[in-house]
């Protein structure tokens, strides 16, 4: 055996390979941290303040966040995806969103921050028709709100699960659609009656509406029409509420009436479609932005050409407030309506016009775009130089430990060895 002398040296060697150890670890703070969570949600209130102002505030602002390096890189690239989702550059959004869903920092540090981030690279890719791959990122979700025991991960659940019920139709999986759609709008019915704040009373109503979106826009009317009665429900609770604001009032009371106006319609019941209808338009739906799109997709629906016709001008009006600039989106989303408008209520030098000019707006469309690519490249580029960057210093840093815990491993055998010779030169001795 070792001697006194020996086991000392031993046990004070093992205490500073522990306090390696401990100090290598201990850079990673505990982001479960009550205090590190308010600070990630304080700095993530600051950034949309600063968006709703000017995008490039916003990202003057993410910059000087990253610079305190009190923000993990996982966060600040939920940050940056945000903005750039506002600035409607929507792949270097989806990319900054990847990153920021990349392990597990981000929904450690906080949930509500990896639920949202979840819910737009879903969408992203479900808009872009790529619902398989939608449906994976809010399955991982739902999966990390089953283990999560914050006062929000009920909420969460339910909205997760209607998001993956939302993909499954897409996808043509309508049983397993359905009996996500009746678990999450059960939970919901469940949690409000828990807890009829009025958060959650607005989220029964936004997940209400979206569950009849997500069966008209695949033209599954017959489905969405058994959904009718309990959206109309969550639309009535909400607009009894006196927290109900007449924007609320109007996005979703509205919005949850003219899915059943154009769910009617398709199943032959004009009178009940029409009364709809009017709903709609007398909560103010067809005020709000979502609400003047929504009305002339019923009024193509309906064929009533003449009144979509005089709708056009106000649609493509709301192109130019939101400084939507000329490009393909433009030209298929507003232009190409209003002149099909124009063309099938006979009104044909308004179409001929329109027609015009979509011809003469092809250099400025292709020049937008090239422009618009040109950014999305950069960001890209930068994001990738900066990947290439972390991962060098991860690797430097990586390998200086290891340095430094082989150094001390091997002092440590020499220093048994040291012990077991003296031992043995000391027998020799005796």
């Amino acid at each position: 055996m070792l001697g006194k002398r020996n086991l000392i040296v031993v046990i004070a060697l093992g205490v500073l390979l522990s306090i390696g150890v401990l100090v290598s670890c201990g850079q990673q703070s505990d982001s479960s941290d009550e205090e590190n969570v308010e600070r990630v949600k304080r700095a993530d209130s600051l950034v949309r303040v600063r968006l709703d102002k000017n995008p490039e505030d916003a990202l003057a602002c993410i910059d000087s966040l990253e610079a305190t390096e009190l923000f993990s890189k996982p966060v600040i690239c939920y940050f940056r995806g945000i903005v750039y989702n506002k600035m409607m550059q929507r792949t270097t959004s989806e990319l900054y969103f990847k990153k920021a869903l990349e392990g597990d920092a981000l929904q450690r540090e906080c949930p509500e921050l990896y639920y949202k981030a979840s819910d737009h690279l879903s969408s992203f890719l479900s808009n872009r028709g790529e619902n398989a791959e939608a449906l994976n990122i809010s399955t991982r979700a739902y999966e990390v709100a089953q283990g999560d025991d914050s006062s929000q991960s009920k909420l969460w659940t339910a909205c997760i699960l209607h998001s993956m019920g939302y993909f499954q139709t897409q996808l043509g999986m309508k049983e397993q659609a359905e009996i996500n759609f009746s678990m999450a709008y059960m939970a919901l019915s469940q949690i409000v009656q828990a807890d009829s704040c009025y958060e959650n009373i607005l989220t029964h109503a936004r997940v209400s509406l979206n569950i009849l979106d997500a069966y008209t826009t695949i033209g599954q009317y017959e489905l969405a029409q058994n959904w009718v009665a309990s959206a109309e429900v969550a639309a009535d609770r909400l607009s009894a509420s006196p927290l109900c604001t007449d924007a609320d009032r109007a996005k979703f009371v509205g919005g949850i009436a003219l899915e059943k106006a154009l769910v009617m319609l398709k199943m032959g019941s004009s009178q009940s479609a029409e009364e709809a209808y009017r709903k709609a338009q007398n909560v103010g739906y067809f005020n709000t932005s979502s609400g003047l799109m929504d009305q002339a997709h019923f009024l193509k629906t309906a064929e009533r050409w003449n009144e979509l016709a005089d709708l056009m001008p106000k649609v493509d009006s709301l192109a130019t407030a939101w400084n939507v600039p000329m490009s393909l989106y433009y030209v298929k989303e507003y232009m190409a309506p209003r002149f099909n408008a124009y063309h099938k209520s006979g009104r044909q030098s308004e179409a001929m016009a329109v027609a015009e000019l979509m011809a003469e707006s092809v250099d400025s469309v292709a020049a937008h775009e090239m422009n618009r690519n040109m950014k999305e490249i950069a960001a890209i580029t930068k994001q990738k130089d900066q990947n290439t960057e972390e991962a060098k210093q991860e690797a430097a840093l990586a390998y200086r430990w290891v340095k430094i815990l082989s150094t001390m491993l091997v002092f440590l055998i020499v220093c048994i060895l040291a012990g077991f010779i003296y031992r043995f030169v000391k027998s020799k001795k005796n």
